[in-house]
């Protein structure tokens, strides 16, 4: 991933040395390095890595759900279908992106979806 593409607060996945985890972006470096925390049960845990082991995570219907998004219709054949939050309109097409407005911003990952919330002026912490 790219540097710039980063906000405090994203969520991404980190490759650890011993496994994949994700992670919430605590700091962004013009180098490529970004700080980060993790929480392991209970425990929270900071590093530093450069953005060569992090990556995006997908976003899901399943996401947007457990984050207050509330599907609101879908076309006769059920492959289209729109979530509101706040006032802000998702559409969703079956095994493709999201979208924004009439379809002028498409957007797939986790980090994207809360850049877009924080420009609406939407204040929430995603949960994974």
């Amino acid at each position: 991933m790219d540097c710039k593409d980063l906000m405090i607060g994203d969520w991404v996945k980190v490759e650890e040395p011993t496994e994949t985890v994700k992670a919430r972006v605590l700091g962004v470096h013009k180098d490529g390095v970004i700080n980060y925390e993790v929480f392991y049960s209970c425990v929270r845990a900071t590093g530093q890595i450069h953005t060569d082991y992090v990556s995006p995570i997908e976003l899901t219907e399943e996401i947007l759900v457990k984050n207050g998004f509330k599907k609101v219709n879908m076309t006769v054949d059920g492959d289209y279908r729109h979530y509101h939050l706040h006032g802000v309109c998702i559409s969703w097409e079956e095994q493709s992106s999201f979208w924004y407005g009439e379809g002028d911003i498409e957007f797939k990952y986790v980090h994207q979806l809360q850049h877009l919330m924080r420009l609406c002026g939407i204040e929430k912490e995603i949960e994974l």
